[in-house]
């Protein structure tokens, strides 16, 4: 069976169910705030311009939203850099994620702490390194359920993906970091075009088509910014290309897509994907 048969028919299996139920929150829980405050002061190389500190503090001045929402799964608590991004998040998906790695990791819910900071993922010019403050938007600890952290609002549900693979002890540690971060990414990639086809092999395989084209495409322009193998970010790119190449499922190149200087890991999903989801126009989060 290949890795987008077992793929389809996992998510398949998952829309055997009703959407997870979601249930809102007034109120951050003070032992939250605590910690989100203790945590967000905490330098971080993945989040070098300190974009966490600065939303929760635009929080506590009233400068910016905030929701909270639980399932038997999960719960989210989400601070919003613009208000209209209340309409951004594609709760039933989310909702399903959750479900499909507690189902994997074990039975304990998941905490997540979503800074939804409106920064896109853009690389720099030609002759510049590419850092994290490009690419980055979440982390979490390995094995823990209660800090998945995600602090850019373009791409979040590919990060979230990500994350929970590492906080479900879904990775393989023996095999060093770069090799880690780029398997997760593949998987987390392909898990999206899996969740937003439903399982449906026919709308997988144009997915399949869209996103192996934009990794080669946005893989021409990383290229002119890293010079040794796995310099910084190949591990998220070059690297989780091979991986895709290693599985078989990397498509001769159609140029559906052109990633320009966007340095957003999953092709854009379409007007029509976003509609489904139920989720505004202007989203990055789908």
């Amino acid at each position: 069976m290949s890795y987008l048969d077992e793929v389809a028919r996992l998510i398949r299996h998952e829309y055997l169910n009703n959407e997870p139920r979601w249930i809102s929150d007034s109120i951050i829980p003070p032992e939250d705030m605590v910690f989100l405050e203790k945590e967000c002061k905490v330098d971080s190389e993945f989040d070098p311009l300190h974009t966490r500190q600065q939303l929760l503090s635009q929080l506590k001045k009233g400068h910016a939203s905030y929701e909270i929402k639980s399932c038997a799964y999960g719960q989210v608590i989400a601070v919003y850099e613009k208000e209209e991004q209340k309409n951004d998040i594609p709760w039933g998906l989310w909702g399903r994620i959750l479900r499909m790695y507690t189902t994997k990791g074990g039975s304990k819910p998941f905490k997540v702490y979503f800074l939804a900071n409106t920064h896109v993922r853009v690389a720099p010019p030609i002759g510049k390194k590419i850092e994290p403050q490009h690419i980055n938007g979440g982390y979490t600890y390995p094995c823990n359920h209660e800090t998945i952290m995600i602090y850019r609002a373009e791409d979040a549900t590919r990060v979230l993906l990500h994350e929970l693979m590492h906080s479900s002890c879904l990775d393989h540690h023996e095999h060093g970091i770069d090799r880690v971060e780029a398997e997760t990414e593949a998987w987390a990639e392909l898990l999206y075009i899996g969740f937003l086809s439903q399982g449906n092999r026919t709308r997988l395989n144009h997915l399949h088509q869209l996103q192996s084209d934009w990794i080669q495409s946005q893989n021409q322009q990383v290229r002119k910014h890293v010079k040794r193998p796995l310099d910084f970010p190949a591990r998220y790119t070059l690297e989780k290309e091979k991986v895709w190449q290693e599985w078989g499922i990397v498509l001769p190149y159609a140029h559906t897509v052109n990633a320009g200087r966007s340095l957003r890991l999953t092709v854009p999903p379409d007007p029509t994907l976003k509609k489904q989801w139920k989720v505004s126009p202007s989203s990055t989060i789908l």
